[in-house]
């Protein structure tokens, strides 16, 4: 095969911006302003909503360009479909400061897919040509994967090259030059390669013929196989539930959604080959498929169903079940019809990702309002709702509930603000309340359990955190690692980084030994043999447990909180703990400890002489 010169990948590259100056303009954009988010903090809200655009810019122009060169349309009717499209991504730019971050990722993602779809699809909506969209999109993703694989060698090869100039000939290379090199790589080059090999010719593609024999071993012998494995699998598990009545595990989603998108991509893959005399067993595979993901797609309903009477929906459960329905349409579909036509799949998957993008019927307001009417019944439920206007609780509400309020709450803080519960307070009072947030707009996850724990105390209940253990569950308190230093006054010797309850510690020059006692949840500290002092750890865990209610998991606690003291007849001992873990249990035993990292900073007893006093 003969390379092409560095004259002829010139002309490819400058016919690939004439064809897509949009897309390539996007590349820019995107790189420009995710490099310039190394550096520019002040920035960097500005910098995200440009990224957040223009990357959505680069899929859907390039939806455009093919669709219109498909149909053959005029330049200005081109450049009028890329006017439209550029007021609609001004739309997102203007409106994605207005979602909170967990809306932001997942609105990306449903417009990202429904883009890349649109660039699968488009170009073929109306065109009855099954071979040539098989082989376009077949094209599309052999070129897609070429891009990733060049991107990935160049990328390496010019970031070894600046560690070698910064090591050998000491010209200082920042960190921040790699990830803007990736950029540049990952958004211009990448999709310039990419551009540069799209296909042209779309009549040419329906006369292609062309099937690699690498696709037929890989879907023929092993994806097809296993997909059989895993359809009987669920399908006798589905008997199973059935005879024992226990409802689905609840990550059954994740198997029938796997086993589903296996399923279809070997289909998709032998599609071109199916009305071949040797390969009449893709169609009957094909039927049986779809049939037997009937009832899987049962099973996920029932399992989301089930979540959703408990915890009521929220977006990634509104967009399982949306999925799951889909699924179950296309079973139905392929089974009853037995239709090949292939475009079906990525063009209502398409139309799934817009529909429940915006409106009310689109997931975040669903989402909201599900959320809200479930707050609204546990309050009700306790009787901290009347008349509309919340009210302290008559009665003492359950470590269960009082979780699921507290869940609930800062859910609607972080995903979508705390406004659809602002009637229930007096005018005013919730922001009184709520002093951390602006007004009653979502915030981040870390802000939002605080304000959670503000709410929930206004309500009269004590808040229960997201990590808080219930009876049963485990704990783990880990000490912080910024904060400001533990008063050591005092004391004589250290013994660091010990761990307290696999052991006894001995310190042969003093005679001092130390024990963990579970029965008293206590280290004591024993000389020659001698019980003296006894540091209690209850109230070290009651505090870190408080102090961790109102703050999110992962985060570590005051060193002073986490510290034992005892003292007694000139002995001292401090226990400070970096780590410890264990299960809360009952009201009478609260805490079993079975991990506990400490720092021990003792004084031993002063020694008496023959006559009783100290000695000189």
């Amino acid at each position: 095969m003969r390379l092409p010169s560095i004259e002829q990948l010139a002309r490819t590259a400058f016919a690939a911006a004439r064809r897509f100056p949009a897309a390539i303009t996007c590349a820019f954009v995107s790189a420009l302003s995710a490099s310039l988010l190394a550096d520019s903090p002040a920035n960097e809200e500005t910098l995200v909503g440009i990224l957040y655009a223009a990357s959505l810019g680069i899929p859907l122009f390039i939806a455009i360009t093919l669709t219109a060169e498909r149909r053959g349309v005029s330049n200005a009717v081109l450049w009028g479909a890329r006017a439209i499209a550029a007021a609609l991504l001004l739309g997102v730019y203007l409106g994605r400061p207005t979602w909170s971050d967990p809306v932001q990722v997942l609105r990306y993602v449903q417009l990202s897919v429904a883009a890349h779809l649109l660039v699968a699809v488009a170009p073929y909506a109306a065109v009855r040509e099954w071979n040539g969209f098989w082989q376009y999109n077949r094209s599309l993703f052999l070129r897609f994967l070429l891009a990733g694989v060049f991107s990935a060698v160049l990328y390496l090869g010019l970031a070894v090259a600046l560690l070698a100039v910064d090591n050998l000939l000491g010209i200082n290379v920042e960190e921040e030059t790699y990830f803007r090199l990736w950029c540049w790589i990952a958004f211009v080059f990448s999709a310039w390669f990419f551009l540069s090999g799209v296909p042209e010719d779309f009549e040419a593609l329906d006369r292609e013929d062309d099937y690699p024999a690498v696709l037929k071993v890989f879907s023929q012998y092993i994806l097809s196989p296993l997909v059989t494995v895993y359809i009987l699998i669920l399908t006798l598990y589905l008997g199973r539930i059935i005879i024992t009545r226990v409802w689905p595990s609840g990550w059954i989603g994740y198997l029938v959604s796997s086993v589903a998108a296996a399923g279809i991509l070997s289909l998709l893959l032998l599609y071109p080959i199916a009305e071949r005399e040797e390969n009449h067993w893709v169609q009957r595979y094909a039927r049986w498929f779809w049939i037997g993901l009937i009832p899987a797609n049962i099973m996920l309903l029932l399992a989301i169903w089930k979540r959703i009477q408990q915890y009521a929906i929220t977006e990634p459960r509104y967009f399982l079940v949306v999925l799951s329905l889909w699924l179950g349409g296309m079973s139905l579909y392929y089974a009853i019809t037995r239709s090949r036509n292939i475009k079906v799949i990525p063009a209502t998957l398409a139309a799934l990702a817009l529909l429940t993008f915006i409106g009310p019927w689109s997931a975040y307001p669903v989402s909201r309002a599900s959320q809200t009417s479930r707050l609204e019944g546990l309050l009700e439920q306790n009787g901290m709702l009347a008349d509309g206007q919340v009210r302290p609780p008559p009665a003492e509400v359950s470590a269960e509930d009082r979780r699921e309020i507290g869940a609930t709450i800062r859910y609607l803080a972080a995903n979508h603000g705390t406004g659809s519960m602002e009637s229930w307070f007096p005018a005013g009072r919730l922001a009184e309340v709520d002093t951390i947030a602006d007004g009653t707009q979502p915030t981040d996850r870390w802000e939002a359990e605080r304000r959670a724990a503000l709410i929930v105390e206004e309500m009269g209940i004590e808040y229960v955190g997201t990590w808080t253990p219930g009876e049963g569950e485990g704990f783990n308190f880990f000490v912080e690692q910024n904060g400001p230093p533990l008063p050591i006054a005092g004391y004589d010797y250290v013994l660091r980084n010990r761990s307290a309850v696999l052991d006894t510690v001995r310190v042969d020059e003093t005679g001092a030994a130390f024990a963990w006692d579970e029965d008293r949840l206590s280290v004591t500290m024993s000389v020659e043999g001698v019980e003296v002092l006894v540091a209690s750890l209850e109230e070290v865990l009651r505090g870190a447990h408080d102090y961790m209610r109102t703050r999110s998991a992962g985060s570590q606690v005051p060193a002073e909180l986490l510290t034992a003291r005892a003292e007694s007849e000139g002995a001292r001992l401090a226990v400070a703990v970096s780590a410890i873990g264990g299960f809360l249990e009952d009201d009478e035993t609260p805490y079993r400890v079975n991990s506990l990292t400490v720092d021990y900073y003792f004084q031993l007893p002063t020694p008496e002489d023959e006559s009783g006093s100290p000695e000189e």
